[in-house]
């Protein structure tokens, strides 16, 4: 799906504030807050930032980072903002920021790099500041290899006091058990929708209707939400989504192997938001059918096409709570980089039965390896 954005906002809008690498530019909970000066101020132990994708990671990352190599740090506010090293941070040329990541085009970090980047540069001197920190981006399950964590393990246990190392990742439980215990973990939740909107303004998105998208669709994701706001193109996506989801509940099985999967493989490098958009739609049926008071719709402009989904012809009844533990089974199942084809066929196959009312098996969908690992 090509990407129309409506403007460039997720760098730009931190450059030449004073306050944009303070810790006050973070939208989060107090207590979240708490944690990062907190760790800011205290031992050199190594920090690990666990949340899903688009929850703020680098966000926060890039302003503890600031913190500890600013010339002038507050405990509270984090980095002046004003200082040298501040400024070099802004322009992402700080010589004792060492980012480790995978090489571009690439999805793994190569054992030789850690190697490179951190064990043979750990006791240099800082060129700038009084602290080196690196940051460390093995996100994904498959980022950084057991050779490589292997080959970070030392470094983090044994580093001058100088070092500061924050390590960035989706699953804590992904990682070595070695690694994980020499960390102090820090998780990202989802944001208050009052946040979501605080930080969409704080990013240069003026337009009121884009920011409604992205406090509706964003999940409490800030990187969701920024991508739906900055995005002409999300409402024509969602209409298609949309147009999939309500055929599926009399979709043949062929139908869905064809059609259905040849609109999920057109949208691939936006199935997160695809997957999003599928939850809030089952979502919604839910809150209809058991009436649920107090809790709005998020789709309430699609609210008559969804009550008409649950007037199944009585010896046909839809399971939607099923229909959502299965979203999200498959979301997971893509994050660890299953078959694509495969899991999203099962997934319509299995939205077809579940919305449809259709008779299966009541394990039909639940023993998948690929999909259930």
């Amino acid at each position: 799906m090509p990407n129309t954005p409506r403007r460039s906002t997720h760098a730009s809008a931190s450059h030449g504030e004073d306050g944009a690498l303070s810790f006050r530019s973070i939208h989060a909970s107090p207590e979240l807050l708490r944690q990062l000066r907190q760790r800011f101020s205290g031992a050199p132990v190594p920090i690990l930032l666990v949340g899903e994708e688009g929850a703020g990671k680098h966000y926060i990352a890039r302003r503890l980072a600031a913190a500890w190599l600013c010339e002038r740090p507050d405990p509270e506010k984090g980095a002046c903002g004003t200082c040298t090293s501040c400024h070099l941070m802004n322009d992402g040329a700080h010589f004792d920021h060492v980012v480790v990541e995978p090489p571009e085009g690439k999805g793994r970090i190569p054992v030789a790099l850690v190697r490179e980047r951190v064990s043979e540069t750990l006791d240099i001197f800082p060129q700038i500041s009084r602290r080196r920190v690196y940051t460390v981006n093995a996100e994904k399950a498959d980022t950084l290899s057991e050779q490589g964590q292997n080959a970070l393990l030392k470094p983090l246990e044994e580093h001058p006091e100088f070092v500061r190392f924050i390590l960035l990742v989706e699953d804590a439980e992904r990682l070595l058990p070695t690694i994980v215990s020499r960390c102090a973990i820090i998780r990202i939740g989802r944001r208050s929708e009052q946040d979501i909107a605080s930080i969409l303004r704080a990013h240069g998105v003026r337009d009121e209707a884009a920011i409604k998208a992205g406090v509706r669709f964003g999940e409490g994701l800030p990187g969701q939400a920024l991508h739906i706001a900055e995005d002409e193109s999300f409402q024509a996506l969602r209409e298609r989504v949309f147009a999939l989801f309500v055929a599926l509940p009399d979709a043949s099985v062929a139908w869905c192997l064809t059609k259905g999967l040849e609109a999920l493989k057109s949208e691939k490098s936006s199935i997160r938001l695809v997957l999003s958009l599928l939850a809030s739609f089952v979502r919604d049926l839910l809150i209809l059918r058991d009436e649920v008071r107090g809790i709005a719709i998020i789709n309430h402009d699609y609210r008559d096409q969804l009550a008409a989904m649950l007037a199944l012809p009585e010896k046909r009844r839809s399971d939607p709570g099923e229909a959502l533990r299965l979203i999200n089974q498959t979301a997971q199942a893509l994050n660890f980089n299953v078959n694509f084809d495969h899991a999203t066929a099962r997934l319509l196959l299995c939205l077809r039965a579940r919305l449809g009312g259709h008779v299966v098996s009541p394990d039909a969908f639940l023993a998948d390896p690929l999909v259930s690992k």
